[in-house]
């Protein structure tokens, strides 16, 4: 880890789920207070809502730590199109939000 209060991280849920041995709620607990933004994404590619990962524990955690700085939707996979992965994904998102 830097020891400096100019470089923090980003943490991405399609590479902590592909590469992280521990459950993305943990690191999120874990890495509280290194990181100032937040990736959310899917591992099929797509946004939140559109596969199989759960974003209620990590939504969870995110309030946990009291997070409230920027969550951005990273898609690499537009087939849905990207309006619809949009409003689909804000929707599910806030739904996750509204039961974390």
């Amino acid at each position: 880890m830097v020891d400096s209060p100019w470089v923090r991280m980003m943490l991405d849920c399609k590479a902590m789920w592909a590469m992280e041995p521990w459950p993305i709620a943990d690191v999120i607990r874990r890495q509280r207070d290194s990181f100032v933004h937040f990736h959310a994404n899917d591992p099929n590619l797509q946004g939140p809502g559109f596969g199989k990962l759960d974003f209620v524990p990590i939504f969870a955690a995110l309030k946990e730590v009291d997070f409230k700085r920027w969550v951005s939707v990273e898609v690499f996979d537009y087939t849905p199109g990207p309006e619809r992965l949009a409003i689909e994904s804000i929707k599910y998102m806030k739904q996750c939000l509204a039961r974390a």
